[in-house]
């Protein structure tokens, strides 16, 4: 692995010790020039792409060579950036094959959500490493390492071979290998509008004694109260108690930003990129508590789903005697920085020393990757 940390500050340094090429003369390309100065600009060599109508043109003024044009550099003293949306892997593929050349994806670069993953992944490689010592299979240690591999050098791309057929999300019967489920009591942390209560409920069917839904957006919640009510009208239907918080590791109001994607709103003291030119939000103030509090001590909690978009380290902290006293099986979500890959399994390993760990991904692209958690041989 090309030990680059993808940031703009490490390009702008590389830049002016290497002979700099970008790959593909597309939107991307365009996106990425137009976050450089005049400086930066002058000292990319050439541009190559694939596509021979674009070969022997120019872009920004630069001139559009042909790919194997990168083979006449001396790979010590060469940088290549990779502009484009689509396809990374394949075109970091490509030029790995012409020889051991530094390369960094524009795609990380040019975005402060992407580049905050990448780079915390880069830093605390000792402890995704140790985290990976801690999974119990080897399904979990492929899906796992392969999820930052990707997210350090790419950034997005194609995950969808990381799926595994059967394992629906937060549902995975790995976790119910020695025991099966009885009088579930399930704390859904981001409900949402009430489509994995429903899974839940559909799954466990009369098993699922209890659920716990919390939800602080005004819309969602309005769903996941309709969700509820259609929930009742079934035959079989466990008692339902409707939250109206966010989560976090202490209780008062907290900002939180509405996105064009509800399922991406978020409290903004979770994210160190809250404020970027990315998320384009509404800011409202919401009620924030933590589940120590508000779960009482003698619920036996058997599970905890928890994806509330980066929250959930913080969330965990708000949950240390559920967690200690129920020991509850977990699934959480560890996808939404850089830091949750290693520090969610670490702070709970600390918790239950006997917790089982796996890791899989639910989605086909970088979204969904999920921590497991349970008591079992």
């Amino acid at each position: 692995m090309t030990n680059l940390v993808p940031t703009m500050e490490n390009f702008h340094r590389l830049c002016q010790k290497k002979e700099t090429v970008i790959f593909c003369a597309g939107e991307y390309c365009m996106r990425f020039l137009n976050r450089l100065d005049d400086g930066d600009i002058k000292r990319i060599s050439f541009i190559v792409d694939n596509d021979v109508e674009k070969q022997g043109t120019s872009f920004y003024g630069i001139p559009v060579k042909r790919p194997d044009e990168i083979k006449t550099l001396n790979p010590k003293e060469t940088l290549v950036v990779i502009a484009v949306e689509d396809s990374i892997p394949e075109i970091y593929g490509q030029i790995a094959d012409m020889g051991d050349y530094a390369i960094l994806s524009a795609r990380i670069l040019i975005s402060d959500i992407l580049s905050s993953v990448a780079v915390a992944l880069y830093e605390n490689q000792d402890k995704t490493a140790e985290v990976a010592g801690l999974l119990c299979d080897e399904t979990s240690q492929r899906i796992y390492k392969e999820a930052i591999r990707r997210r350090m050098l790419y950034g997005e791309c194609d995950f969808s071979d990381l799926v595994v057929r059967g394992d629906a999300e937060y549902r995975v019967p790995l976790v119910y290998r020695k025991t099966s489920p009885k009088d579930e009591i399930i704390i859904d942390c981001g409900a949402y509008n009430g489509d994995t209560l429903k899974k839940f409920a559909e799954t466990y069917g009369p098993k699922l004694k209890k659920i716990y839904a919390f939800e602080c957006m005004e819309e969602s919640i309005a769903d996941l109260s309709l969700s509820m009510t259609h929930i009742r009208n079934k035959k079989c239907y466990p008692e339902m108690v409707l939250m109206p918080y966010a989560l976090s590791d202490r209780d008062g109001k907290m900002k939180f930003a509405k996105t064009h994607k509800p399922t991406g709103s978020f409290l903004v003291d979770s994210r160190s990129y809250a404020q970027s030119a990315l998320y384009e939000s509404d800011y409202v103030e919401v009620e924030v508590t933590f589940l120590d509090k508000v779960i009482p001590e003698e619920e036996k909690i058997t599970l905890i789903k928890m994806d509330i978009e980066g929250s959930e380290f913080a969330a965990l902290h708000g949950a240390e005697r559920v967690i200690t006293q129920c020991k509850p099986r977990l699934a959480i979500s560890i996808y939404h920085s850089g830091e949750d890959y290693y520090r969610i399994p670490l702070y709970l390993k600390s918790l239950v020393p006997e917790y089982k760990f796996a890791v899989r991904h639910h989605n086909k692209n970088h979204c969904d990757t999920d921590l497991y958690c349970w008591i079992g041989d």
